[in-house]
C-alpha cells in the first residue's frame, strides 16, 4: 500500500507540529515557574523590608539596633540561598522534562527514519547502496551526539547544584556566628 506525496507531507507536518508544541511546553512550564518564584520573592521582600525597617525605628539601642541588621543579614542570606535552590530546581526540572519530551520525540523520528531507510532500501536503484549506508551512518552520528548533549547537560545541572550546596554552606555559617555573636554581646550587656 502506497501513501501519496501530499498525504505524506502532511503527516510530517502534523508530526513536526506536535515535536515543537512537545519541546516548548517543559521550556514555558519552567519560564512560568520563575515568574512565579520572582513574584513570591518579591512580595516577601517587601513584607520582611518594612518589618526590618520598622523595628529598627523602633530600636532604643545601639546593640539591639545591631543584633537586629545581623539578624536582618542572616535572614536575607537564608532567604538568598533558598531563592537559588529553588532556581536550580526549576532548572533542573525543566531540564528533566524537556530530555523526557526530547527523547519521545527522538525515538519517534527515529522510528520514522528506520522506515524510510528500509523503504529506501528496498527500492533503491543499483548502485545507489553506499548513499543508503552513508545516511544511515549520519544518523547513528546525530543519535550519538545527542547521547552525548545530554549527558553533559546532565552533568552540568548536578555540578551546578553541588556547587550551589557549597557555596551555601560556606556563605551561611559566618552569618550564623556572626548573629550569635551580636546575640551573646547583647546579652551580656543587659
Amino acid at each position: 500500500m502506497s501513501v501519496s506525496a501530499p498525504e505524506q507531507l502532511r503527516a510530517n507536518y502534523e508530526v513536526g507540529v506536535a515535536a515543537f508544541f512537545a519541546l516548548a511546553k517543559p521550556v514555558f512550564d519552567g519560564v512560568q515557574a520563575v515568574i512565579d518564584l520572582n513574584v513570591q520573592a518579591g512580595k516577601a521582600a517587601i513584607v520582611e523590608s518594612e518589618a526590618t525597617i520598622k523595628g529598627a525605628l523602633q530600636s532604643s539601642n545601639p546593640t539591639e539596633f545591631l543584633t537586629q541588621q545581623i539578624g536582618a543579614t542572616q535572614q536575607a542570606t537564608a532567604k538568598a540561598m533558598s531563592y537559588g535552590r529553588h532556581l536550580v530546581d526549576i532548572a533542573s526540572t525543566t531540564q528533566n522534562e524537556w530530555m523526557q519530551a526530547a527523547q519521545a520525540q527522538s525515538g519517534e523520528q527515529e522510528q520514522r527514519f528506520k522506515a524510510f531507510s528500509e523503504g529506501l532500501t528496498q527500492h533503491t536503484p543499483v548502485g545507489a547502496e553506499s548513499f543508503v549506508a552513508a545516511m544511515n551512518s549520519t544518523f547513528a552520528a546525530v543519535n550519538n551526539a545527542v547521547e552525548t548533549l545530554r549527558g553533559i547537560s546532565r552533568q552540568a545541572i548536578e555540578t551546578a547544584q553541588n556547587n550551589f550546596q557549597n557555596v551555601a554552606v560556606q556563605e551561611v555559617a559566618p552569618v550564623a556566628a556572626q548573629a550569635a555573636a551580636a546575640k551573646a554581646a547583647s546579652q551580656a550587656k543587659a
